[in-house]
């Protein structure tokens, strides 16, 4: 290296140890990808895989999750850039890139991270819980380990602790907030280059979020999160990827037992994901880029219902659910539009009769970056339509209402996960904007009503409340969240909504209510 080239990479290197990760990673950005890069980063603050276009925005068109300075799932994290010293700009650095070998192709990453979520609950799920004020804390605990054996083989595995306590506490028992110490993740990946693609195949037990965030987002934030055992296999070309994957859902056990958890076969998700980068253009002077995804997801639940008149009908369901998505940014226009139909059919239990399924779900989410504004603003509007059931039909006729039971992500909708993304039209305002460089704020006014009336009220994922209003109309949701950045290790955010429940849903038993949710995240 030349006298010059070293002070540049000196000069660099105490540029980058100044400067923050972006807050592309941060959750509530991971309900909305296409937001736009106003800075690319350096490329020491982030460590994005070689998926080329892939990686534009916040990494979410690679499939596996946002990826910056740290990632979703830590093992989309790629540390390999440590193996040239000029690189190393954190304190932590050492424990991201131990190399086993002269030239450096065995090495080992290792990753940790810390959680407390503190809420605060008045009128929980519409005042169905009968506990108010409920006060909740829980702490997540996870370490992992990514070993690379070369250019080709690569084993990763992650451990978690979860536990949960507060006061006048509720929905522990049955829920996704205990775990001892067990195993979220272990696989084997295999990779390489087939047909000018760079190719993988990863088998064990994985987390997965190659899906919209409105479908799915892998139960991360902030219960325990999904681990899926299976096999996954993925292909990027320059503008095309496609993802096959067949899974089980991991037996989760809430017993105070380590290591209990097993592979499970009452939850199965199959499918194929694929997603074309349209070749990157500039409109009115910005650059723009366009993803057009398509997908089948497919899964089994041995445990479903449909809803009745009053109550439920347990059983199992199959449901197969074929959809598009086009997203990204035109100039300042940054949008998400997505269509998904959803068919199969539902069992009732003990050999009751089997109802057809026919189901649908739009989604839509269009803003304006005022990007020569103080704090970049975005000002836009989101807009679904998720179909609802018809309780007044016969037990044996077609069942309309729309099955996410994979738990969307909090940030698409309902903070509060108070309303699930069954049975709803919403239509609200949404606002974005950054501060400062390491803190942005997210603005939202979701007003809610029943695609059906005949259909009931449900809950995030799936859960049905009992009572059934007569109008269509269901609730305002003013909410907000704000996260700062504190260092590359730490970051702090506060979620904050209210709940103003229609009046006929109050005629019907509902109350209104708030809900807080505070997170601090300590990451390496």
């Amino acid at each position: 290296m030349s006298r010059v080239e070293k002070t540049q990479a000196k000069t660099l290197k105490s540029n980058d140890i100044r400067l923050l990760p972006p807050l592309g990673s941060r959750p509530e950005l991971y309900a909305q990808p296409q937001n736009l890069e106003l800075k690319p980063a350096s490329s020491a603050l982030l460590h994005q895989g070689p998926w080329g276009v892939f990686n534009a925005n916040t990494g979410a068109a690679s499939g596996f999750g946002t990826v910056g300075y740290y990632a979703v799932n830590r093992w989309a994290e790629d540390w390999s850039n440590l193996a040239d010293p000029k690189n190393r700009i954190d304190v932590m650095d050492p424990l991201k890139y131990i190399p086993f070998n002269d030239s450096g192709s065995i090495y080992l990453s290792l990753s940790g991270n810390f959680r407390n979520h503190m809420f605060y609950d008045q009128f929980a799920g519409f005042g169905t819980l009968r506990k108010s004020p409920a006060l909740r804390a829980t702490y997540r605990w996870t370490g992992g380990a990514d070993l690379h054996l070369g250019k080709h083989v690569r084993l990763y595995g992650e451990l978690l602790s979860a536990q949960a306590g507060g006061s006048n506490y509720f929905g522990y028992a049955g829920g996704r907030w205990r775990s001892k110490l067990d195993a979220q993740q272990a696989f084997i990946e295999i990779k390489g280059d087939v047909l000018g693609a760079k190719t993988g195949i990863m088998v064990g037990r994985m987390a997965f979020l190659d899906a919209p965030p409105y479908f799915t987002a892998g139960s991360v934030y902030p219960t325990v999160p999904y681990s899926w055992n299976g096999v996954r296999g993925y292909a990027f070309w320059k503008n095309f990827r496609v993802d096959l994957f067949d899974l089980t859902l991991t037996n989760w056990s809430s017993r105070n037992i380590p290591f209990h958890d097993q592979v499970g076969y009452k939850t199965r998700l199959f499918g194929a994901y694929t997603s074309y980068a349209v070749p990157s253009f500039k409109f009115m002077n910005i650059k723009s880029q366009i993803f057009v995804d398509t997908f089948y997801f497919g899964y089994i639940l041995s445990n479903s219902f449909v809803a009745r008149p009053t109550g439920s009908m347990a059983g199992s369901t199959h449901r197969d659910t074929p959809g598009v998505r086009v997203w990204g940014n035109a100039g300042p226009i940054e949008f998400s539009l997505g269509g998904m139909w959803q068919g199969g059919e539902f069992n009732a239990a003990k050999n009751g009769p089997t109802r057809s399924v026919s189901a649908y779900s739009f989604n839509a989410q269009i803003a304006w970056r005022f990007r020569n504004l103080i704090g970049h603003p975005t000002l836009g509007i989101q807009a679904d339509d998720i179909s609802g059931g018809d309780t007044r039909k016969s037990t044996t006729s077609s069942w309309g209402n729309f099955l996410s039971p994979f738990v969307p992500s909090a940030y698409a909708l309902d903070l509060s996960t108070y309303i699930g993304n069954s049975n709803l039209i919403d239509v609200g305002p949404m606002m974005t904007i950054a501060p400062t460089s390491n803190t942005s704020l997210l603005l939202k006014v979701p007003v809610v009503w029943r695609n059906s009336v005949n259909d009931g009220v449900y809950s995030n994922p799936t859960a049905l409340y009992s009572f059934r209003p007569r109008g269509g109309y269901t609730a305002t949701m003013p909410q907000a969240s704000f996260t700062w950045r504190a260092t590359r290790h730490i970051s702090l955010s506060l979620d904050g909504e209210y709940l103003f429940a229609s009046q006929s849903m109050i005629n019907a038993g509902a109350r209104s209510g708030a809900y807080v949710q505070s997170n601090l995240e300590l990451t390496f």
